[in-house]
């Protein structure tokens, strides 16, 4: 009997050891569990998925023609960025002013559509009033100066604001020479201009500039120019070597260009920024190399084709003459101060851009 009871003891104690070794369900260490799915926060398509899956059509546009620099840069521009991004990123150019260009191709990039401009900076005032400040009249004498003000924090905060409007820049090097004055005229002063019709771009930092510069503007296309000056609507326009030599051959209207030099010729290269946001990191990467790659290619290439083309000006009749232009830069100075009240730059600004030409003109001796 005790031997009975030994062993049903040890079998008692057995069983209570083991049933020891579990927990109760409330105890159980819990089961690894996969994470529980967070609901995704909204996406951008450079967010999501495959970089190999995006794809994105992109007009570009402008008023260029073929035989211009501007044009030639913006179709190789095109065709590099679809090439390079393997047509992940396809571009197609359209010159000629065959879809909307100055201030409604900016309209359309801030309307967040996928489109590509080319336009001069002022256009983009209504939005960053010191975008017009960097094109202010008289301020630079050579592209070396105007590439080293473009390089300052003061453009580079110029562009974060603009992208906060929905500007996207890429890149500001589409310059083609400087600005003169072409007529049939013998210009030496702005009272050599008084009374006298010329034709004016859209921007109103051109026209206001024009006026300064002692001349009535009457603004238009290019095209519509050509035909005016032959009606005797117009006297000539102010525009580059590369301008006067072509599309048209506006040298076979007008024959005699005042060095004013009185603004440089230039187009900064923009983007929608919801475009640009959607658009994966490693093809934005390609975009801003070839964007600054073919600026550079043009400025460069323009200014090695500018003697050429001068010559050739030249055999055509055209004469250049030196005007006074300290009396030019005086007659400009007041559209500084219309920049600030029509946009709401500042004093300060246009200080800030002179003191960067001026530093770079010291470091050149």
């Amino acid at each position: 009997m005790k031997k009975f009871l030994a062993l049903l003891l040890a079998f008692v104690m057995v069983f209570a050891l083991a049933a020891c070794g579990e927990k109760a369900p409330s105890e159980k260490a819990p089961a690894e569990e996969a994470p529980a799915e967070e609901t995704p926060a909204e996406e951008t398509p450079a967010e999501a998925g495959d970089d190999d899956d995006f794809h994105m059509d992109i007009k570009f546009s402008n008023v260029f023609q073929p035989t211009e620099w501007n044009y030639k840069a913006s179709e190789k521009l095109a065709e590099m960025i679809t090439e390079r991004t393997e047509g992940h990123v396809t571009v197609t150019y359209y010159g000629q002013n065959t879809l909307d260009c100055y201030a409604d191709s900016v309209t359309r990039a801030v309307n967040g559509e996928n489109w590509m401009g080319l336009e001069e900076p002022s256009l983009f005032a209504d939005y960053e009033g010191d975008s017009a400040m960097v094109l202010a009249p008289m301020l630079y004498s050579s592209n070396e100066e105007y590439n080293y003000v473009m390089e300052s924090q003061f453009v580079t905060d110029l562009i974060d604001r603009l992208a906060e409007s929905g500007i996207h820049v890429l890149d500001t090097h589409y310059s083609f020479g400087f600005r003169s004055v072409v007529t049939n005229l013998d210009v030496t002063k702005p009272e050599d201009l008084n009374g006298h019709v010329l034709r004016a771009t859209s921007s109103a930092l051109f026209t206001k500039t024009l006026e300064a510069l002692g001349a009535t503007a009457n603004p238009m296309t290019f095209t519509e120019c050509l035909q005016a000056i032959s009606s005797g609507v117009v006297e000539g326009f102010e525009g580059s070597v590369s301008t006067i030599a072509g599309a048209g051959k506006p040298y076979e209207l007008v024959k005699n260009v005042a060095s004013t030099n009185h603004l440089i010729a230039t187009r900064w290269l923009f983007i929608s920024e919801d475009c640009w946001q959607q658009i994966p990191e490693k093809y934005q990467t390609i975009i801003e190399e070839a964007a600054l790659e073919c600026g550079m290619w043009e400025q460069q290439s323009c200014e090695e084709d500018e003697a050429t083309q001068i010559a050739m000006l030249k055999e055509n009749g055209v004469k250049w003459n030196d005007v006074d232009l300290d009396a030019f830069q005086e007659a400009c100075a007041p559209v500084v101060d219309w920049i600030i009240d029509e946009y709401g730059s500042s004093r300060e600004a246009y200080d800030t851009l002179t003191g960067l030409v001026a530093e770079f003109r010291a470091s050149k001796g």
